[in-house]
């Protein structure tokens, strides 16, 4: 019994040895063969052929970021609700549980609406 857990062990240890050896052969080739044509095309920020206009790296709004995240919370919860109400139709319980999950999805939109998440000011 001992053996065969010894085994296992050196089979997942050679397995993460290839990964690694492989990942330093494509490293290693790629380093070997890729072509080196240094220029101020190939310095500048974008290769397609326009000049440049400004800067390149513009600050970020973090605005953004919280309506991306909003719209991604309110989708993958909507596509719940519609998996759980195919499958739970016709129970009291399910009607109670899909209604107190509603509310607090609800109550999460009044919050963000509330502090103006969901506005977008310039």
């Amino acid at each position: 019994m001992q053996q065969t857990g010894a085994l296992a062990v050196l089979f997942v240890a050679g397995l993460g040895a290839a990964a690694g050896a492989f990942i330093l052969v494509v490293f290693l080739a790629n380093a070997a063969l890729s072509p080196r044509n240094p220029g101020a095309g190939k310095d500048a920020p974008y290769e397609c052929g326009m000049e440049q206009i400004g800067q390149p790296w513009a600050p970020w709004r973090l605005k953004f970021g919280t309506i991306a995240m909003l719209f991604v919370l309110f989708d993958a919860e909507a596509v719940l609700l519609f998996s759980v109400v195919s499958k739970l139709k016709g129970s009291p319980a399910a009607f109670i549980e899909v209604f107190v999950f509603v509310t607090f999805l609800g109550l999460g939109l009044a919050y963000a609406w509330k502090k103006g998440a969901l506005e977008w000011r310039l």
